[in-house]
């Protein structure tokens, strides 16, 4: 009968290592297990009111995208930096020029995040950062060292990263949400300057309005839809868990998650 266990045993241990793509990962629940709460912060307009600098120096700060840009990056000090992965238009040449901007802008202790296509890219630009990878394509339950939930938005992978090293509370500032209401989108750093669209637009690649170019007002909200379903089966997933997501940004609407008021 022992030996049967044993064999059970080492049949499901092979099964639960069969999908594991990035075994490293798993030493980030390790690296930030002091932390309970966390922040994720994004781009949009609505956090240049906010001051950012009180933000609970405790919590884990998440950015994305283009935050490093922000005036204050080197006093927020993001334990982990994510960047969503290549799509077009974006070609390798603007993807590098902006991995070299996050590099340079960004506090040196700070982790960078990148999908799996875009590692050895990143591996080129980030020499001397501590650089992880994650791939699309998965399923619940969130697990980092496999793929994950295929995303929408960077948030969705700040908010899976959030939920896998173990947070009992996210707040997220800076996520407006609101392209469906716009001509074009904004962000808090101006576009003429060094920052993802910067690099597009000095390619030939985009002009000053490259959201939804092309695309039909239905096949927008069609698009819209489908982010909003995917932040709420987060949002289930983590009322099944000590986990609680708020869009704690004063100047935001976005009403996927519930709202909280915080200082600052």
């Amino acid at each position: 009968m022992t030996k049967v266990f044993k064999l059970i045993r080492a049949k499901v241990k092979k099964l639960l290592k069969k999908d594991v793509l990035f075994p490293e990962n798993t030493e980030l629940k390790n690296i930030f297990s002091s932390h309970s709460k966390g922040f994720i912060l994004g781009s949009a307009p609505s956090i240049n009111k906010l001051d950012l600098k009180k933000l609970d120096k405790d919590a884990l700060m998440i950015s994305m995208g283009n935050f490093h840009e922000h005036p204050d990056i080197k006093t927020i000090n993001p334990q982990v930096h994510i960047f969503a992965s290549s799509h077009p238009p974006i070609t390798e040449n603007v993807f590098k020029n902006w991995f070299a901007r996050a590099e340079e802008m960004l506090p040196k202790d700070t982790i960078v995040f990148v999908e799996q296509k875009d590692f050895e890219l990143a591996k080129s630009v980030f020499k001397s950062r501590q650089l992880y990878q994650y791939a699309y394509g998965g399923n619940f339950p969130i697990d980092f060292s496999k793929r994950i939930v295929s995303p929408t938005t960077v948030a969705m992978v700040a908010i899976q990263l959030g939920y896998y090293m173990g947070l009992e509370e996210l707040n997220l500032l800076g996520i407006d949400h609101d392209w469906q209401n716009k001509e074009g989108y904004f962000h808090f750093y101006d576009h003429s300057k060094p920052s993802l669209e910067f690099y597009l637009k000095q390619d030939g690649i985009i002009t000053e309005k490259p959201a939804f170019t092309g695309r039909q007002p239905k096949e927008r909200l069609y698009s819209y839809c489908r982010t909003y379903k995917l932040y709420e089966s987060f949002k289930m997933k983590a009322n099944s868990r000590n986990f609680e997501i708020y869009n704690a940004d004063p100047n935001s609407d976005f009403d996927a998650f519930e709202k909280k008021e915080i200082t600052i």
